[in-house]
């Protein structure tokens, strides 16, 4: 593991313990998530391999550790709607999926994060399903059900997660922050973003002994990110 690694508070995050108990989970799940990505971006890369190959280590990493410790120690299941990975509780309320957000990542207050890259069509579905789940309830019209397809309801009550991450180096400190929080998104905006939360689960800070970093690459005027796939 990285040595001198240091916990910093984030924003406000009281009350956080408190809060992720109420999902069936623990701060530690994710500090382990976060120490392990920063790590495998150090070292699961060499010289060979292409620049961006850090960012997409981090972020294959954050998947493999959610989904591995919520399956081992609390018997939650992976789930892939449209290739987009989900980590789910036995009773599929609760599904969790990683994302990269901007400078307002873990930081309470308006406005809120955005993420880094558009949401694409299953993170949309996912809002639309968030949002549904706040309406009003109101009792179904019956339906025979349909044997052919027996689970194409089951994920119908499943609100959607994200642990959004945003990762800073500071290269007059030599410090690396990631700062992070389990967020709920209910609004996709312009270009596509997630720009709207409706519940927020800020978590401490980690900072981490800077190292030089290729998560961007710029041409010219434009600046491609490529942390996250």
């Amino acid at each position: 593991m990285i040595s001198n690694i240091l916990l910093q508070p984030a924003g406000e995050p009281e009350g956080y313990e408190a809060q992720l108990a109420a999902l069936g989970l623990e701060p530690k799940h994710f500090d382990r998530i976060l120490r392990m990505s920063e790590q495998s971006r150090r070292e699961g890369t060499t010289k060979d391999d292409a620049k961006n190959a850090p960012g997409s280590q981090d972020y294959f990493t954050r998947v493999r550790e959610l989904r591995h410790a919520l399956r081992t120690e609390l018997g939650w299941h992976p789930y892939d709607p449209l290739q987009a990975p989900l980590i789910v509780n036995e009773d599929k309320t609760v599904g969790i999926g990683v994302l990269l957000g901007d400078h307002r990542t873990g930081l309470s207050g308006s406005p809120h994060p955005r993420s880094k890259r558009p949401a694409g069509v299953t993170k949309e579905r996912a809002v639309a399903r968030n949002q549904n789940l706040q309406l009003p309830f109101e009792e179904p019209e019956f339906v025979e059900p349909d044997g052919s397809q027996p689970d194409a309801d089951d994920y119908a009550l499943m609100e959607t997660w994200y642990l959004l991450t945003h990762r800073h180096e500071a290269r007059a400190t030599g410090l690396v922050t990631v700062r992070s929080e389990l967020s709920i998104p209910d609004r996709v905006g312009p270009g596509g973003r997630v720009d709207s939360y409706q519940r927020r689960i800020l978590l401490p800070a980690i900072e981490f002994p800077s190292v030089k970093d290729y998560a961007v690459e710029t041409t010219g005027d434009h600046v491609v990110s490529v942390e996250e796939r």
